[in-house]
C-alpha cells in the first residue's frame, strides 16, 4: 500500500493528528464570551440612542482583538484588563464598563449568570439573522455551547469556582499594577509575546491555539526567522504546551527545530525522538498500522547532518530508505535521494530523465531538489554550463508553476554561485541583486529564508572585491539582523571572517588577519587553509605556506575551484622561493590550468595566464609576457576585484615598456600607459594596500633614472617618501607578487 502525502507536506512531515476529547472551558474562555455578550448590547444600545456614537472604527478595533483573543491561549485577567485598554486594542469606555460589571455579577449573583449566558449563546446561534452563525466567532460559540452542554454539574460547578478566583485575582492584580499599560511601551511588550506568563491553574492551550501556534512558528522559522519568537520564549511557549497536551507531536518537533538552531545537539535529539514517540502512540491508540516510521529516520539524518556527523547521518538515511521501498513512499526516496547524494559525493545523481517521467508529476518538491541537487554536484565535475543552466531552468520553471518560494530562491542563488564559480562575477552579483529586488511573497508575508541569505552574502564578497568595505560591513550588519541565528548564520559569518582577513592582509595587519582565519577554520576548513597559506606568503613564511598548501591538496575531497586556488599559491610561493627552478613554477601553473580548462573556470586561467606572463617577465621573455598578459587582460578587468585589476595593468604597463628597447619609444610608451599605472594606484589606496603603492612608485622612479629624467624620477621618488613615512612597510615586502 503506498503511503501518499500532498506535495506541500514534503520535508519535515508529521502524521496528523486527531483527538476525540473536546477542549477544556475555562475562565478566560467565559471572559471572551461575556467581552462579547456586551458588546451585542452596547452596539443595540448604540444603534437606538443617537447621542451614544459607536463608529466602525470601534468595531474594527474590537473585531481584531477578539480575533487575538480567540487564537491566543489564556491569559490571567491583568493582561487581558490591559490589552482591553492599551491603545492599539482598547475598547470603547462604555463597552468596558458593561464588561467589568457582568464580571461583578458572576461574584455577586453566583451560578445563574452561567445559565443564563448559555441561553444567551443558544439563541446567538440558532436565531437567523444573527451574523455568528458563521465565521470564526461563530464557530467559537458553537464549541462553548457544545462543551458547555456536556458539561456535569461538579464540573460546571467547578468552572464557576475557577471563574471566581480568576475575577478576584485579577482585580487584586489590576489595582496593584494599574499603571502597567499606561504606555505603549508596556503594550508593546505584551503584543511582542503574544502569550501570557501569569496564566491561572485552570487555563490550558487548546488544541486548535496549540496547532496555530506551531504552524505559524513552523512557517516563520523556515520562511523568516527574524520574525519568529526569539529560542527562549518559543520554548517557554512549547512547554506550555507540551504540558497541556503531552502527546501533541507537532509542538516537540518544533521544539527540535528551536534546538538546532540554538546549536543544541542533545536537546534537539531528545525532541525528535519524543515527537515519534507520540505519534507512534497515538497510530496505536487510534488502531492504526503507521507506515510513516521512514520520516523519523529522514529527519533524524537531516539533524546528524546540520551537525556534521556524516557516518549517523548516512546510517539514518540507509534506514529510512529500507523502509520507504517497504510502504513504496516515493516522496520519501526522493528526499532521501537527495541527501544521500549530499552526503555522499560518490552516489549516483538525480537522472534527469525522472524530470519527464510522468509517474512523479506529483513530486515537484522533490524533483526540482534533485535537480538543484545534481547542477550542484555536476558543476564540479566538470558538466558543460550550458547544460546545467538548461536544466536549472527546468527546476525554475516547476518552482514558479507551483509557488514554492523558498526554491525559487535557491535556484536564483544557485544560479549567482555557477557565475561566480565560471568566472563571470558581474552576473553573478546581477543574479543576486535580481533576487533581492523580487517582491517574493508567501500567504502575503515577504520571504526571508536561505537563497536570500546566500544572495546576501555574494553581495557581501562583491563588494569587498571592489574596495568598498564599509558598504560590504553594511550589508553584512543587515544580514545579521535578518538571519541571527544557525545554520543561516554560518553563511555570513564565512563572508565576514573571509573578508576581514582579506582586508587584513592587504593592509598588513598580521595579527588580525591570523585571528579572522582561525575563527573561519570551524566555519570552512578548505577556505580558512587558502586565507592561512595566503597570509603566511605575504608574510614570507614560504615553509609554513608550502606546508600548509600541501594540506590542502593532499585532500581529495576539495573543489576544483579551491584546488586550482591552491594550485596558483603554490605557484606564488615557489615564484619566490630562490631555490625553486622557473621549470617547478611552470609545471605547477600548467597543472592548475588543465583543471581549470576542464572545469571551465574562465577567471581562473586568466589567474593563471598573469601568472605565466610574471614568470616569462622573470625569464626576460618580454614578448611572450605581453602576448600571455594580452589574453587574460580583458577577463579581469571585465570580472574581476580591483586587486587583481591593479596587478594586471601594473604587469601589463611593465611587459609594454620592457618590450621596447630604444629610449625614445619608451617615453611615448610611458606617456600612453601613465594613466593605466594611475588607476592602478587609485586600486591599491582604496585598498589601502600601501605596500603595492610604493612598487609602483619605485618602478616609475627607477624607470625615470634610467631614462635620466631626474625631475619625473625626483618627483615619484618623493610620493614615495610621504607614503613610506605615513605607511611604513619593512623592505622585504616590498616589490612581491601575490
Amino acid at each position: 500500500m503506498s503511503a501518499k502525502k500532498e506535495p506541500e507536506t514534503v520535508g519535515f512531515w508529521l502524521p496528523k493528528q486527531s483527538s476525540a476529547k473536546m477542549d477544556i472551558l475555562t475562565p478566560h474562555k467565559l471572559a471572551v464570551v461575556f467581552l462579547v455578550q456586551e458588546y451585542l448590547t452596547v452596539k443595540k444600545v448604540a444603534e437606538d440612542n443617537a447621542e451614544m456614537r459607536f463608529t466602525a472604527r470601534d468595531r474594527r478595533r474590537f473585531c481584531l482583538l477578539l480575533l487575538k483573543l480567540i487564537q491566543y491561549p489564556d491569559m490571567a485577567y491583568k493582561d487581558l484588563y490591559g490589552l482591553l485598554t492599551s491603545p492599539v486594542y482598547g475598547i470603547q469606555r462604555a463597552h468596558l464598563e458593561e464588561f467589568e460589571r457582568c464580571m461583578k455579577l458572576l461574584k455577586t449573583v453566583g451560578i445563574e449568570v452561567l445559565f443564563d449566558l448559555y441561553n444567551v449563546i443558544d439563541k446567538l446561534i440558532s436565531d437567523s439573522g444573527s451574523s455568528y452563525q458563521i465565521g470564526i466567532v461563530g464557530l467559537y460559540f458553537r464549541r462553548v455551547y457544545i462543551t458547555l452542554v456536556k458539561m456535569s454539574f461538579p464540573e460546571f460547578m467547578a468552572l464557576y469556582r475557577n471563574s471566581v478566583a480568576y475575577y478576584e485575582k485579577g482585580v487584586r492584580a489590576v489595582q496593584i499594577s494599574s499603571s502597567s499599560f499606561s504606555n505603549s511601551e508596556s503594550f508593546m511588550k505584551l503584543e511582542a509575546q503574544a502569550v501570557y506568563k501569569d496564566r491561572n491553574s485552570a487555563s490550558k492551550w487548546s488544541n486548535k491555539q496549540s496547532e496555530l501556534f506551531v504552524a505559524q512558528q513552523s512557517l516563520l522559522l523556515q520562511n523568516n526567522e527574524i520574525n519568529a519568537l526569539n529560542p527562549k520564549d518559543m520554548q517557554n511557549r512549547l512547554n506550555e504546551i507540551i504540558h497541556d497536551h503531552p502527546l501533541y507531536s507537532q509542538a516537540y518537533f518544533l521544539s527540535y527545530l528551536n534546538s538546532v538552531r540554538v546549536r543544541d545537539f542533545f536537546n534537539a535529539v531528545d525532541a525528535i525522538h519524543r515527537s515519534f514517540d507520540r505519534s507512534a502512540l497515538i497510530s496505536m491508540a487510534l488502531a492504526q498500522d503507521s507506515k510513516e516510521y521512514q520520516y523519523s529516520a529522514l529527519n533524524l539524518a537531516i539533524l546528524h547532518a546540520q551537525f556534521n556527523h556524516n557516518e549517523e547521518a548516512l546510517a539514518s538515511i540507509k534506514e529510512c530508505i529500507m523502509l520507504a521501498q517497504e510502504n513504496s513512499d516515493k516522496i520519501c526516496l526522493q528526499l532521501a535521494h537527495a541527501w544521500l547524494c549530499l552526503l555522499d559525493a560518490s552516489k549516483p545523481q538525480f537522472s534527469e530523465k525522472n524530470i519527464a517521467n510522468k509517474e512523479l508529476i506529483t513530486l515537484v518538491h522533490s524533483i526540482s531538489l534533485g535537480i538543484q541537487s545534481l547542477v550542484k554536484s555536476s558543476a564540479s565535475t566538470g558538466y558543460t554550463p550550458a547544460k546545467l543552466f538548461e536544466v536549472l531552468l527546468k527546476s525554475d520553471i516547476l518552482n514558479c508553476q507551483t509557488s514554492m518560494m523558498d526554491l525559487i530562491a535557491n535556484g536564483i542563488a544557485e544560479r549567482a554561485a555557477l557565475w561566480a564559480m565560471y568566472g563571470k562575477n558581474e552576473v553573478s552579483s546581477l543574479c543576486s541583486q535580481l533576487l533581492l529586488n523580487s517582491d517574493l511573497k508567501l500567504l502575503g508575508k515577504t520571504y526571508n529564508g536561505e537563497g536570500i541569505c546566500q544572495a546576501l552574502c555574494s553581495l557581501i564578497i562583491w563588494l569587498a572585491i571592489q574596495g568598498e568595505f564599509n558598504l560590504a560591513l553594511t550589508v553584512l550588519k543587515h544580514t545579521h539582523e535578518r538571519f541571527p541565528r544557525y545554520p543561516l548564520s554560518k553563511s555570513w559569518m564565512t563572508a565576514d571572517y573571509y573578508i576581514t582577513s582579506m582586508q587584513a592582509i592587504f593592509r598588513g595587519e598580521w595579527t588580525d588577519a591570523s585571528n579572522a582565519c582561525y575563527h573561519l577554520y570551524t566555519l570552512d576548513k578548505h577556505l580558512s587553509l587558502l586565507q592561512r597559506a595566503h597570509l603566511a606568503l605575504a608574510r614570507l613564511n614560504l615553509k609554513s605556506a608550502d606546508q600548509m598548501l600541501r594540506q590542502l591538496l593532499e585532500d581529495d575531497t576539495i573543489e576544483p575551484l579551491t584546488r586550482v586556488r591552491a594550485l596558483l599559491l603554490t605557484a606564488h610561493t615557489l615564484t619566490s622561493s630562490p631555490e625553486a627552478s622557473k621549470m617547478e613554477v611552470v609545471n605547477v601553473l600548467n597543472e592548475a590550468l588543465a583543471i581549470a580548462n576542464k572545469n571551465y573556470l574562465d577567471y581562473e586561467k586568466a589567474l593563471i595566464e598573469m601568472h605565466f606572463a610574471h614568470v616569462l617577465m622573470l625569464l626576460k621573455l618580454p614578448h611572450q609576457a605581453l602576448k600571455a598578459i594580452k589574453n587574460c587582460l580583458e577577463n579581469i578587468l571585465a570580472n574581476g576585484g580591483i586587486y587583481d585589476k591593479a596587478k594586471v595593468l601594473f604587469l601589463f604597463v611593465k611587459s609594454v615598456l620592457a618590450v621596447e628597447m630604444a629610449p625614445e619609444n619608451k617615453l611615448a610608451k610611458i606617456g600612453k600607459c601613465l594613466p593605466m599605472l594611475e588607476k592602478s594606484v587609485e586600486y591599491f589606496q582604496k585598498l589601502e594596500c600601501y605596500a603595492k603603492v610604493k612598487d609602483v612608485y619605485i618602478f616609475l622612479a627607477n624607470f625615470y633614472h634610467t631614462l635620466e629624467m631626474p625631475e619625473e624620477r625626483n618627483k615619484f621618488a618623493f610620493k614615495y617618501r610621504l607614503i613610506e613615512e605615513q605607511y611604513p612597510t619593512a623592505q622585504e615586502y616590498l616589490n612581491l607578487f601575490f
